[in-house]
């Protein structure tokens, strides 16, 4: 087993943008060999762990990063992380710009650690090979961030605590995802579908997955409607109501809130970018 590093990045500011996406890549750190320790950064990372395992170090607390999950450094932290065990596999992406921090706290993603499933390696070889041709062309910058934004979206918001499947929670979860783009659908339709208070009901789904379950539904049209921006010529306001949302005006709105674009601003980006 031996320690590898392979990264790509772009320091290169851009002054035009919020946020871009400033570095990426696939390391294994074998024990003892760890990364250096940083006092503070301008940027945002997050890391995603593949195998082995990882104890992240944050404002004095430290926390064990397993396969599965991802760990997030807002900007102006300091980075301070070492294999637990063995060795530490991950892929990492770093997100600058006077925008970054907002980028992460509009998708929900808290500093630490989040559940996040099983990691998108392909969305970080396509962030990865638009890196590498930095020098060649803008439009790589921007497919490198459409390709990053998708990997941000994927990440569950909150600290995971495990649950067991059948629970009050993973009925609930089960339900929105199968249900979300129904227009009447809301926290009072799962509760009734359940049999329980809606009060239990929030307090149990918050308990499992870090979010509240009204933020859940939103977040689950929210990530319908990029799908459909992306692969249909649908226009704008069937998307709003094909994804679940009562008014086209709403849609828009929750829409920018969650990734700092208005939907239009969101195809014409994908589009640019030859997706």
């Amino acid at each position: 087993m031996k320690t590898f590093r392979k990264y790509y990045a772009n320091y290169e500011k851009e002054p035009k943008l919020a946020f871009y996406v400033r570095s990426c890549g696939h390391f294994n750190l074998v024990s003892p060999d760890r990364e250096a320790y940083r006092p503070s950064v301008d940027f945002g990372e997050i890391f995603w762990c593949l195998k082995g395992a990882a104890v992240f170090r944050y404002k004095s607390r430290e926390t064990v990063l397993n396969p599965e999950h991802v760990w997030y450094y807002p900007p102006g932290s300091s980075h301070d992380y070492h294999p637990r065990g063995e060795r530490f596999e991950y892929r990492w992406l770093t997100i600058a710009g006077n925008g970054a921090g907002q980028l992460f706290s509009g998708l929900d993603i808290p500093p630490g650690l989040s559940y996040a499933g099983v990691c998108p390696e392909e969305l970080f070889s396509v962030v990865e090979l638009n890196l590498e041709k930095i020098n060649s062309t803008r439009t790589s910058r921007m497919r490198a961030l459409a390709a990053a934004f998708q990997i941000l979206t994927m990440i569950s918001p909150g600290q995971h605590l495990e649950n067991i499947r059948g629970s009050l929670a993973e009925q609930a979860k089960n339900l929105v995802d199968s249900s979300f783009t129904d227009r009447e659908f809301n926290v009072e339709k799962v509760a009734s579908l359940l049999g329980v208070h809606r009060g239990s009901l929030s307090r149990a789904f918050t308990a499992g997955f870090g979010i509240t379950i009204s933020h859940y539904i939103t977040r689950c049209r929210v990530r319908n409607a990029m799908k459909l921006l992306q692969e249909t010529a649908l226009p704008i306001r069937e998307i709003a109501l094909a994804s679940g949302f009562n008014s086209h005006e709403y849609f828009c709105r929750v829409f920018l809130e969650q990734t700092l674009f208005t939907p239009a601003a969101f195809r014409t980006q994908l589009k640019n970018n030859g997706h």
